[in-house]
Formats: structure tokens, sequence, C-alpha cells
């Protein structure tokens, strides 16, 4: 008890320390005139054409106090209304009396205040001014501005249509390059799903920009007839179950998403052969992978530099056909005949585990 009361004592008085610093620090200054802050746009609409132009210029009257000073000011960004809660703070220099910044710095601090690329939002800006324990703050500033994208977003498919669940850290990330992202997939009849920004829940999510849709999820604003919103958050697939192949177009203009069925609609093959350089490109010899289910297979090789392969469905050049996604290359994706070119890997001659899910429309290659 005796511990207790001397805790709390030590407390109190670091507490009415901090309180007398404070105010001896208001003693010393005086009141001080409250700061002011202007700027010379109200809206702004902010293209990635015109970075290097200006955007705006803020300026201000820096407080005054009865002892002469030397102030630390900043400039607090917050979403409208809501009393700068959470506000984003850039420093400024006080005795410059202005600022002007570019539409690429601008951008730049929308982006990191957390505002939405596309979206034209009203935002408060005021200043900030600090001496010591002593905190003056401005007049708001009202303006509403719309930032743009500075890399396109990366889009993790979630939800029980489908084949990863509702499981956030096994979300599946999309083929992405520059504003589409890609990926033929499996997809179930009548269940739902969206899009995350990440491996996770939080901080965002992609849905349907449609009445009733949580505001933080709305994102694309077309899609195809088999998609319908499932409010408030998720998106519902009503086409028949089997493999898709889903394509977003990121544009800021566009903002769409296309389900299409994919031309190889096997999600699950009794067999998946391997051939390539590793065996001469005779699809009547190519090699048998070992079935794990569910649409997964493996084979251990040896691979040199240069190797070349694809994996068929049969020992023939027949209609199930998969390779890497669109073109030639190693993206870890799978794309279907007609839309798919060799898988390119240049190997150490060491064995290296090959690994292919057809469902999810993914392959690895690891070395051993």
């Amino acid at each position: 008890m005796k511990h207790l009361f001397k805790i709390l004592t030590f407390a109190l008085i670091g507490f009415l320390i901090i309180a007398c610093e404070k105010d001896e620090d208001q003693a010393i200054l005086g009141d001080g005139t409250k700061p002011s802050l202007s700027a010379d746009a109200t809206t702004l609409v902010l293209l990635k054409d015109d970075e290097a132009y200006k955007a705006v210029k803020f300026s201000w009257v820096n407080p005054v106090f009865d002892t002469p000073v030397s102030l630390s000011n900043s400039l607090e960004f917050a979403k409208a209304g809501l009393n700068f809660q959470g506000a984003h703070s850039v420093d400024i220099t006080a005795k410059d009396l202005s600022g002007t910044y570019t539409v690429g710095d601008f951008n730049k601090i929308m982006l990191d205040s957390g505002f939405l690329p596309g979206v034209a939002t009203a935002i408060e800006i005021r200043m900030k001014s600090s001496v010591g324990n002593v905190a003056l703050y401005s007049n708001s500033v009202t303006m509403t501005v719309t930032p743009y994208l500075t890399a396109f977003p990366s889009f993790y498919l979630v939800g029980d249509a489908s084949a990863v669940g509702w499981d956030a850290g096994t979300s599946q990330l999309l083929y992405k390059k520059d504003n589409f992202s890609t990926i033929y997939t499996y997809l179930e009849n009548g269940k739902t799903f969206r899009f995350l920004g990440q491996q996770g829940w939080d901080p965002l999510n992609y849905s349907l920009d449609t009445a009733g849709m949580n505001a933080g999820n709305k994102y694309f604003k077309t899609w195809s007839t088999n998609l319908v919103a499932s409010t408030p958050e998720n998106i519902q697939f009503n086409g028949v179950t089997g493999m898709y192949k889903v394509v977003i177009d990121a544009d800021a203009a566009v903002k769409s998403i296309t389900v299409s069925a994919s031309p190889v609609n096997s999600w699950n093959p009794t067999n998946v052969y391997l051939v390539g350089t590793v065996n001469g490109w005779n699809a009547a010899t190519a090699i048998p992978m070992t079935s794990l289910g569910n649409g997964k297979f493996e084979y251990t090789v040896a691979l040199p530099a240069a190797s070349e392969f694809k994996f068929l469905g049969q020992q023939s050049w027949g209609d199930l056909d998969w390779g890497n996604i669109t073109a030639d290359g190693n993206t870890g994706y799978l794309g279907p005949k007609g839309s798919n070119g060799n898988i390119k890997f240049d190997g150490t001659g060491g064995n290296y585990k090959i690994s292919v899910n057809v469902k999810l429309g993914t392959y690895k290659i690891q070395p051993l």
C-alpha cells in the first residue's frame, strides 16, 4: 500500500511540474496574438503531367508574444469536419511568411495525409505555431483536392468465391503490369469476394462503387454482368463455377473489373505433365508431375541455364496447355492455351522443385 501511495505521489508531482512549466512559459510569453493562414486556391484537381507546376501558395502571419521568440511552425492537413483528428503535419519555416507547393509536392502531402487518389475530398488546413510548451493555432482554410496515383495499386483476391477463402493472410495477389492486374483463377457461383490492397484486412479494401457499399470499399466504377454488389463490403459472383480470367484496369479514369471465362476450364486435371528443354519439347514423352490434389502438382528436376518449359494436361499438344501468363517469361502466373508463353528460367544445373497450382493460376521454381 505504501508503495502504491509513493507511485501516485510521484505521478502527481510530475504532472504538477509539467503544468507549472507550461504556466511559466505562458506567463513569460504572454497570451500571444492568434496566427492567421490563407491560400490562393480553393479547388485543386492535381494531374501527374503538371507535377512540376505550381499547385498552391500558403501565406501566414505569425503570432506575436510579449517576448521575442523563435517559432516552430507546421501546417496540419485533415479531412473536413473531423476537428483535425489524425491530422498530417508538414513543417514550414516561420520567418518565410509564405510557402509555395508544386503539384507533385502537394500531391505527396495529400497521399501521405490518407486522401484517396482520384477522389475529390474536402479538406481543412491550419497552421500550428509552437514555442516551448505553448502552441497557438490559426484559422482553418478549406479546400477541395483531387490527388492522383503515383503508382497503381496491387490487388489481393479474398473470399469464399475464391480458392483461398476468407483468409486475408493467404489472399491471392494478381499479376500487375502498368494499370492492369490480371489472373486466371477459380471462382464459385453464388459466393462472395473482394480485393485487398495488402495481404491483410487493413487499410485498403476494394469493392463496387455503388449504393449501400461502405465508403472505404467503393472503388470499381464499372464491372461485368456476372458480378453484383453484396453490401456493405463484398462482390457476389453469379457466373457458373469454374476458371475465369479476372482483369482490373486501375486507371483513375476507368477503375473497372471484368471477369470472363478462361479458355481452359479445368481446375483439377487428372494429370499434369512437364514439357520443354528438359525433354526436347517432345509432348509424347512429357514428364508426369506428382499430384498433390485440388489442382496442385510438383516435380523435381535439374535445370541448366536457358531452360524453358510449359505444362500440359495430356501427353500431346492438346487443349490442356498452361505457360507463363501472356508471353514468355517467369512471372509465377499461369496463362491458358492461347494466352501464354514459355516459362523461361536460368538454372545452375542443380535440382529445382517446380510446383504448379492450376486452381490458383500460379507456379513456383524453388532451388533444393
